[in-house]
């Protein structure tokens, strides 16, 4: 039989291996350990439902459990646990999925009362995240966050935790326990993924200094999962993303040039999408992907306007956006306010009557409003440009390849002994080239 150790860091117990039968349970706390959430537990609940979908996992039944003290051992009480169970029997049950988080105790204690696999939302979620990855950068992420989340979840739950004396190359030295092993062995291979992640972190810093040598400008499209940003990625560069109804359609970003007369040497970039109670396991793992949004010359928030809960879903991003260190400012900011088409007439007006001008209505499926936005955008590019013109002989070569690397050239016109351009460049760009020229 293979070594425990080993069955722990191939994570073996993957929901994508097995179809599930499951059953989805919302742990309502109140009074003091109520959450600070305006959203429902309704709402909660069903999100979940969504989540364990994604993974073609079967909800047979869900249930917001109101709990007033939290068991340590299990979280639910005992008459709570015992309705669980009924139910589990009842469906035929292998799995219970509960929308919160629990402690490696409280999985632990849930799995023996039970009989069945527990998980919490994390888990789901990096399931989920493991699905999604297409690329090799994304599963090392992917699989970084799952060993990270695993390491908090090891504890004494073998009866073969007796002291072992090492003879194989992973096993310890005289006196190490089953539990340091595994803890051991995890931390070694979150090192090795580091290192590996470190080599696409570099080479992505080095595609951005070359982006930085030429006049690129990065609009980086950022929202809650299945707000439409794909859709709207696509419409912009022509693109066929893979965008679905679907929560975390995206999880690896794509940078595409955006396909519009008036929008020269703009990249746009599409990001995983986010959500409430987004784990920690993955924005640490995903931070490398996600510093891409620090270094973007203008962020477009895409939201979802159809949903009741825009507004606490817009606080979400915000937060996220916040933790990974990108300040908004008002002119590096524009939200998009989307799924219009599907917004009842009456409540559209309202939104149309009260939209500030940092915020563009529109459809990113039927394109309606996508005009406005390219104008949004090029005015939000042009308040930091300046566009000028100059004459230049033909005997300053080197002036001409400046502007051509530094600066985008609107138009250019030969005559017989010199060059016209009209040139749009940021401000700090423009001081280099009077400097420059200057001392010509």
């Amino acid at each position: 039989m293979p070594h425990k150790s080993r069955l722990l860091l191939n994570y073996t117990n993957k929901l994508l291996n097995k179809s599930y039968k499951s059953i989805v349970c919302h742990p309502e706390l109140r009074n003091k350990f109520k959450k600070k959430s305006t959203i429902d537990s309704t709402d909660c609940i069903n999100e979940a439902i969504l989540l364990a979908n994604s993974l073609n996992v079967y909800v047979e039944f869900s249930k917001i459990f109101k709990i007033d003290n939290p068991n340590n051992s299990t979280l639910f009480s005992n008459g709570q646990i015992e309705i669980i169970k009924y139910k589990i029997n009842e469906y035929k049950i292998d799995l219970l999925i509960v929308d919160g988080k629990l402690s490696p105790i409280q999985q632990r204690n849930l799995e023996k009362r039970l009989g069945v696999k527990v998980i919490d939302r994390t888990r789901l979620i990096l399931d989920i995240f493991e699905k999604r990855a297409a690329t090799r950068e994304g599963a090392l992420q992917v699989e970084l966050a799952q060993l990270e989340y695993q390491k908090t979840r090891l504890v004494k739950s073998w009866t073969h935790l007796e002291r072992q004396r090492g003879s194989l190359s992973f096993i310890g030295g005289p006196g190490e326990s089953q539990l340091e092993i595994d803890r051991r062995l995890i931390n070694r291979q979150i090192i090795k993924l580091k290192n590996k992640l470190k080599d696409f972190k570099n080479t992505r810093t080095l595609h951005r200094n070359q982006r930085n040598k030429k006049p690129y400008l990065i609009v980086a499209i950022v929202g809650y999962t299945n707000a439409g940003k794909s859709t709207l990625f696509n419409k912009l560069t022509g693109e066929c993303v893979l965008s679905k109804n679907m929560l975390f359609a995206t999880l690896d970003t794509k940078m595409k040039k955006i396909v519009n007369g008036n929008l020269k040497n703009v990249i746009i970039t599409d990001t995983v999408g986010f959500i409430s109670e987004l784990p920690t396991e993955l924005i640490m793992s995903f931070r490398s992907t996600l510093e891409e949004i620090n270094y973007a010359d203008l962020i477009i928030n895409v939201r979802d306007v159809s949903s009741k809960y825009a507004e606490v879903q817009n606080i979400d991003v915000l937060n996220t956006i916040e933790e990974i260190g990108k300040e908004i400012k008002n002119d590096n900011y524009l939200e998009v306010l989307n799924k219009a088409d599907l917004v009842e007439i009456e409540r559209l007006e309202l939104i149309k009557a009260n939209k500030s001008s940092n915020q563009v209505l529109l459809s990113a499926l039927s394109g309606e409003g996508l005009g406005d936005l390219l104008a949004a955008i090029e005015k939000k590019i042009n308040s930091s440009h300046e566009i000028h013109k100059i004459k230049l002989d033909y005997s300053k070569p080197a002036i001409e390849s400046w502007l051509h690397e530094n600066a985008t050239i609107l138009d250019k016109k030969y005559y017989d002994d010199h060059v016209n351009f009209k040139f749009k460049i940021t401000k700090e760009n423009h001081s280099r080239f009077l400097s420059l020229i200057g001392n010509k």
